[in-house]
């Protein structure tokens, strides 16, 4: 099914807030003004683009949440909303918004890099679908369904492992890497290497923890070193701050945990 991204107001929140953070991080004060003002007059309590973007989130925000009868009429009644709404109140103010970027921003704004856009997309997609094929409707429907609902992923039986296999491991790892890596990398690869053990609950909780840890050490630096960091530092310890507040927004994974890894390097060297 087609998708006009351009005409779903979710998409064209995000791609605002992503030019906002990329403006601050550059210290563009002129253009962040430009775009707060944008997002306050367009997205205002009130305003039919915060009606409609309060739609995109209340699917959006409750992903993996929902059982399948539950979302099941959860859509029936998000789809009365969606309709009962003043779309034309809708097209237009889309259409002001849209001139806007393309005349003070750019159309660079709308090609920014939306991390969840494929389910803003199907979300966009399913509520605008009401004049494709009824296959298209099913089919998108289901995947809306698929956003709301958790996925059941097949169990691996895994071997028992003892604790004296377990401590001669962390052992020989420790001795290998005491040298070359800090404390902090040391135990996130090695709670990454034995999260099969628990499910990955202790490299969840050890993250969860080292990513307040991180966040803190940025925002002492920028505000301790606040007249004698140097630019490019403090260019990079502000980019690594917009990074590690995704984290919390995306699955926890081996590239997150090999992202983490660097990080804690790169903010040992600043």
């Amino acid at each position: 099914m087609k998708h006009n991204k351009k005409r779903n107001t979710a998409f064209l929140y995000e791609s605002l807030v992503k030019e906002l953070t990329k403006a601050v991080v550059y210290q563009q004060e002129n253009k962040k003004k430009i775009i707060l003002n944008m997002i306050k007059e367009s997205f205002h309590k009130g305003s039919p683009l915060n009606e409609d973007l309060r739609l995109y989130r209340s699917i959006l925000e409750n992903k993996d949440k929902m059982t399948k009868d539950f979302s099941d009429r959860f859509l029936i009644e998000t789809k009365k909303d969606y309709d009962s709404m003043d779309r034309k109140s809708v097209f237009n103010a889309q259409t002001k918004l849209i001139n806007q970027i393309n005349k003070q921003l750019g159309t660079n704004v709308f090609a920014n890099f939306v991390p969840n856009y494929k389910e803003i997309a199907t979300v966009g997609s399913w509520f605008q679908g009401t004049k494709s094929s009824a296959k298209n409707r099913l089919i998108i429907e289901t995947k809306v369904k698929q956003i709301l609902t958790p996925s059941k992923k097949e169990e691996k039986e895994m071997k028992h492992i003892d604790n004296l296999t377990y401590k001669t491991f962390v052992g020989k790892f420790n001795d290998t890497y005491k040298n070359t890596l800090q404390e902090n990398q040391k135990n996130l690869l090695t709670n990454y290497i034995t999260s099969f053990s628990d499910n990955g609950l202790g490299l969840k909780i050890f993250i969860n923890e080292e990513l307040k840890v991180l966040k803190k050490k940025i925002i002492l630096k920028l505000s301790s070193d606040k007249e004698t960091l140097e630019e490019n530092k403090r260019s990079q310890l502000v980019k690594v701050s917009v990074i590690l507040e995704d984290f919390n927004k995306k699955p926890l994974d081996g590239k997150m945990v090999e992202k983490l890894f660097y990080i804690q390097g790169l903010l040992e060297e600043l």
